[in-house]
């Protein structure tokens, strides 16, 4: 289904600021926001996404967002985000999707990601996933703690994270149900920590 589009920061945006976006934006299947050039605060706000796309119009140097960006438990869906510059929040996820009784998958591309605790997490349990990966990152740079925080399958391509790259939230996920693939290697004997060196490798269920 396609939605529809919106966009913030332009000359001739929907909206001025990132606050001004009300939640039914999210809520709404498949619409795309456009955040164009500039910096932009990102509001402390629970947004229930439902297969939202959040870009970035003029790259990730262009445009940039201070504040973490937060999926609600009521989320959906593929959600994407790419092409922006993301300053998080201290102390917590500088992408951090809630845990849902549903499918809710994650997927960043292009991204610099400053700030927060984990890059990016998604409190999805692999009970309401399956496949494919429900979190995923391609190209992102990432100054965070630590790269990644899921419970579900995960791919990594492309990236660079400080810390540990990848740590499941209740630390007991079976090896199946973490995937990495290129760039990112699970082991058991990890704990829960992606912290191998790095190899061109696929794991797959």
């Amino acid at each position: 289904m396609n939605g529809t589009t919106y966009s913030v920061g332009g000359p001739f945006s929907n909206y001025a600021t990132p606050a001004d976006i009300p939640a039914t934006v999210f809520s709404q299947e498949g619409s795309t926001i456009e955040i164009y050039a500039g910096t932009h605060v990102w509001p402390a706000t629970d947004f229930p996404f439902n297969g939202t796309t959040i870009v970035g119009v003029g790259g990730k140097d262009a445009c940039i967002l201070t504040g973490s960006i937060n999926g609600s438990t009521a989320s959906k869906g593929e959600n994407f985000v790419s092409g922006l510059t993301i300053n998080g929040t201290a102390s917590v996820p500088a992408i951090d999707m809630k845990a849902t009784a549903q499918r809710c998958g994650i997927h960043v591309s292009d991204c610099i990601i400053t700030g927060g605790t984990f890059a990016v997490q998604n409190r999805v349990l692999a009970a309401q996933v399956g496949v494919p990966q429900a979190t995923s990152v391609r190209n992102i740079w990432s100054s965070c703690t630590k790269g990644l925080s899921t419970n579900a399958n995960t791919s990594a391509v492309s990236s660079t994270m400080a810390g540990a790259w990848m740590t499941t939230i209740t630390n007991t996920q079976a090896v199946a149900g973490v995937i990495g693939t290129s760039d990112l290697v699970y082991a058991a004997a990890n704990a829960g920590n992606m912290t191998e060196t790095v190899v061109a490798r696929s794991l797959v269920a």
